[in-house]
Formats: structure tokens, sequence, C-alpha cells
């Protein structure tokens, strides 16, 4: 209830030079809970809208960090088991990345200790391009279902968390960084990050060019 009169007050909030300010906590609050951010300019009264389970994963989704980043996780670390654990180097990544022809990208180890290197992000050029390559990239995970879905899934029992014997590249799972994934980031890296619209990138590339009449 504390939270929901917050986003209330930040929506009806008109406090002079920080409209702005109160709109984008609204929505930011609104998509860390699933509930609905585009709310009518006529709204006398806000109250919340939950959506449904895909639609608030597709809003998460779309306030992406910037430059894009993809976050890879090394499966196999979060076996409790030592013995099968395996460690995977930026090295290993990188070849990875090479042999599927993912470029441009460079490789951080954000957490865990350096030798385990269990979470790692690449980081893109903020352009057009780089935003394109760290798509494919996660879409690449999605297909084959190493994705944040099944990284995150409960229904991952520790004997499933990866083998010895696997290739490094099966240990490896990855996905779009969005803006819940700011506190997986090293100090630089969230330092220079921001959040942005997808959609509104997106739409700017797509806009018409406009010529001299």
């Amino acid at each position: 209830m504390d939270t929901q009169r917050l986003v209330t007050h930040a929506f009806m909030s008109h406090k002079v030079g920080l409209r702005a300010e109160h709109l984008g906590l609204h929505k930011a609050i609104c998509v860390l809970l699933g509930w609905d951010s585009i709310t009518p300019p006529d709204t006398i009264t806000w109250v919340p809208q939950v959506l449904p389970e895909a639609e608030a994963l597709a809003q998460k989704e779309d306030l992406v960090l910037w430059p894009p980043i993809v976050v890879i996780h090394n499966i196999s670390m979060a076996n409790n088991n030592p013995q099968e654990q395996k460690v995977v180097p930026i090295e290993g990544v990188q070849a990875f990345l090479r042999d599927k022809g993912f470029v441009g990208g460079k490789i951080t180890v954000c957490l865990g200790r350096p030798a385990d290197q269990s979470v790692m992000v690449v980081k893109f050029l903020g352009t057009f391009t780089g935003l394109a390559m760290a798509e494919r990239l996660h879409k690449y995970f999605v297909e084959n279902k190493r994705g944040r879905k099944e990284f995150t899934s409960k229904n991952k029992g520790v004997e499933e968390m990866g083998k010895p014997g696997e290739g490094e590249e099966q240990l490896l799972y990855g996905y779009m960084g969005v803006s819940e994934d700011l506190d997986k980031l090293d100090f630089h890296n969230r330092k220079w990050s921001v959040v942005k619209s997808k959609k509104e990138i997106l739409d700017l590339a797509n806009d018409p060019v406009k010529t001299d009449e």
C-alpha cells in the first residue's frame, strides 16, 4: 500500500520543475511491479492496473541498459558441488562470440571471483548497429534455451547446472541487460550506463528522412 501511495503521488504531483522526474519515478515503479505504466493524460485519479505476465515482461524488456549490454552467466558456478563447476575464462567467451559472428563487444567480469568469472557482461557500442548486435546475441541465447527464463527457472535442479564434461558454450546463459540488471554490473559499467526505451530508439531509427523541398 505504501508503494501504491508513492506511485499515486508521483503521478498526481504537479510541482513546478519536477513533473518529468515524478512521471519517470511513476513509470519506473510500475514497470518494476508489473503495473501498466501508460496512463491516459485525462486520468484524474490513478489506480494500478496489473498487466498479464507476457505484457509485464515486454514492458520490462523495453527498458534496456544503454550502451547495450548482454549479461552472460557461467551456469556451472551455481552448482554447490565444486567438482561439478567449470571455469569459463574470458578467452573462452571471446572465442564463443567470435565463432558465432558476434563482433564489436567488450567483455568485463562483473561478479564472482576473478578465477571463476561467473558473471560477465558484453558491452556493445551505443549505436543502432551495437543494439542490433546485442539483440542478435540475446536472440541466440533464447533460441538455444539458455536465456533469462531458463537461467531464472526455479524448476532447474542443481544436477542440471552443468557438468564438467560439457562444452564451454553450453554452460553460458545470457540475456540483454534491462533496468533491473543494474545491480549485476561492476561499478564502472553501472556508472556509465543509463536506461532507455528500446521502442523509442527503434522508432527514431525508423523515422523517415526529411529532405529539403
